[in-house]
This record gives structure tokens, C-alpha cells and sequence, in this order.
């Protein structure tokens, strides 16, 4: 399959980069406390700790699903047709944890994931900062040949990619809005829910403060996190929540019992800016910590693949923020 497709149409798997650049690592004085900074791209790579599913037996709503998960690029770095949800664990070195937990949704318009730049990638950058973070691996709309078998037919894709983000794209209609109209979204919002209970739940094995559990997302990943941060029961209520390219609807207010809030993406992105800036200005009237960076020279999709470009400082504005905060120690 040639992922030019996806990239050329809707923007949801991640732009061809620069090659990295080799950075150091380094301690900086921040706010009168010392911190370990390391370039984009540079973390330690790892494999999962553990893998955990979300729910015995099939998933609830998805049990008649009969289609394969599919997987592209090397090192599988798309994943389509996710039929079995689930949550890859990755632990900080020992000795390094801080307490704090994330749980990260790649994104991919809710037709894929882009599993490793906005996901793998993701965790071990926040596994360097002491973070112990899990990657979820949420359900995706099928995409399905004539038989019902998942497919990498370019047309087929390609058609799906149109149908899905045409509206988008034209400008017709805001990107979050498109994504709460997919017939399959609320499933990935289901398995978000999911995921911050299983961590709860599960804190004291993780050795995770139950009151230091965040989600974030890049895209569509960003559309199911800022959900659970506004729908959410008492034991999936994230404690922090990062909106990476992504927003919400114009008419968004704060939960009563809403936490605080990072957002980034490019000026010139696929969700405009109203639809993060709509988001800072709910945050702000209610009086949570809120934060919000532009950044005028990236694309949609940079995620954690260095660019030379400003936004490859998100991932440390993120975690500064998260310390200003007291999310992470």
C-alpha cells in the first residue's frame, strides 16, 4: 500500500521528516529546579513491558466484527482494522519513575492509527521524563473489501480517507465535528473510558498515583482525549490532558470537575485554530490551568519524528507544563 494516499488526502499519517538529528542530553535550570532535557527523537528505544487487554472476550458493541487487524511500514508503523483494543506499557529505568501515568491515543482520522511516531515514539520520550505511559491501541472504522476481509486496496483507502475527511478538508464543516459524526468514533471514546479505569484500577501494580493519571492524543487521538476529558466517570477521570493537532467544538465548557490542559498544533492545520483556541477560553473562564503553543512553520502529523522545525520542542513544553502544574514531580 502506498501510504502517500493517506498523507496526500487527509493528512493522518505522518508527513515525510527530516532525517534526525543527533541532540544531546543535558540538564537545564527551569523555574529554579533542575530538569533532564533530551532532543526529540533522541529517547532511549524500548520494547512494551506488558500488554493488556481492555476487555475479556470481545469488545462491547464490536462482537460481530470477524475482520484482522493490519499493520504497515516497518516496525508496523500504521495499524488499520483494530478490531481487539488494547494498552502497550512502557516503563520508565528504574529508580527514575515519578509517580505519573499517561495514556496515549495515536491518531489517524479514526481509520487508522499512526501506532509508532504518535505513539511508541511518544511513550519512550515520556518514559525518559520518568513517566510510566501506555500506548492504546483504540477500535478503527473497518476497512473492508466486498467480502468483508480487511483490505489494503489503494482505491478502496483512498475512497474511505474522502469520504471521511472531504468535509474537512473542503472547510464544509470543522474537523472535531466530522469525528464526532463517524459511525465508529464512539468506540474509540469507549475504549479511552476503559483505558484510564484499567490504569486506576491498577495503579498500586504500576507503582502509579491514582491521582497522576493523564490522557493525550494527536488528531483523532487528540478528538478522543479532549472527550474523556469532558465525559468521564469518577474512575476514568483523567487528571491531566494533552490535545496534540486536535480541539473540540465551538460550544465546549469546562467539566466542574475539569483538569488541567495542554494544546500545540500547527497554525495551519486540518483543525483551525478555533477549534483549540475555543478550548483555552473554556479552560481559562473556569480557572484551570491551561496552555496553549502555535506553531507557525509545522504540518499536521509531526508527532514525535524531529522536523527542525519549533515543534519539535512539544514534547518538553508539555512536560515543563505538566511539572508547573504538580502533575509530575
Amino acid at each position: 500500500m502506498k501510504r502517500f494516499i493517506l498523507m496526500a488526502a487527509a493528512s493522518i499519517i505522518l508527513c515525510g521528516c527530516k532525517e534526525m538529528q543527533k541532540g544531546n542530553d543535558e540538564s537545564t535550570l527551569y523555574s529554579g529546579r533542575m530538569v533532564q532535557t533530551t532532543d526529540i527523537g533522541e529517547a532511549v528505544k524500548q520494547e512494551p513491558d506488558e500488554v493488556i487487554r481492555l476487555y475479556e472476550g470481545k469488545a462491547p458493541e464490536s462482537e460481530e466484527w470477524t475482520h484482522h487487524e493490519m499493520r504497515y511500514g516497518e516496525y508496523g508503523k500504521e495499524i488499520f482494522n483494530v478490531v481487539d483494543p488494547d494498552l502497550a506499557l512502557y516503563l520508565p529505568e528504574p529508580g527514575k519513575a515519578n509517580g505519573s501515568a499517561m495514556i496515549i491515543c495515536p491518531g489517524g482520522a479514526f481509520l487508522g492509527l499512526s501506532y509508532v511516531s504518535e505513539g511508541i515514539m511518544v511513550a519512550q520520550e515520556l518514559c525518559a521524563r520518568g513517566m510510566t505511559c501506555f500506548v492504546l491501541k483504540y477500535r478503527t472504522t473497518p476497512i473492508l473489501d466486498e467480502q468483508g476481509n480487511g483490505t489494503d486496496d489503494e482505491n478502496i483507502i483512498q475512497r474511505m480517507v474522502m469520504e471521511v475527511m472531504g468535509p474537512a478538508l473542503s472547510g464544509q464543516t470543522p474537523s472535531t465535528e466530522v469525528c464526532l459524526s463517524l459511525k465508529y468514533s464512539h468506540l474509540a471514546f469507549a475504549d479511552a473510558d476503559r483505558a484510564v479505569s484499567v490504569v486506576r484500577q491498577n495503579a498500586a501494580k504500576w507503582n502509579i498515583n491514582p491521582d497522576k493519571i493523564g490522557i493525550m492524543g494527536f488528531s483523532a487521538g487528540a478528538v478522543t482525549a479532549m472527550h474523556q476529558a469532558l465525559m468521564h466517570s469518577e474512575s476514568s477521570k483523567p487528571n491531566f490532558t494533552g490535545v496534540i493537532y486536535g480541539g473540540w467544538t465551538k460550544d465546549v465548557k469546562a467539566p466542574a470537575d475539569a483538569q488541567p490542559v495542554f494544546l500545540c498544533a500547527p497554525v495551519t492545520d486540518i483543525f483551525s485554530p478555533d477549534e483549540t483556541i475555543d478550548v483555552f477560553k473554556a479552560w481559562r473562564e473556569a480557572k484551570v490551568p491551561v496552555e496553549l503553543h502555535y506553531y507557525q512553520e509545522s504540518t499536521h502529523g509531526f508527532g514525535s519524528v524531529p522536523t527542525g522545525k519549533s515543534s519539535d520542542l512539544w514534547v518538553e513544553e508539555m512536560y515543563r507544563f505538566m511539572q508547573d502544574v504538580q502533575f509530575v514531580n
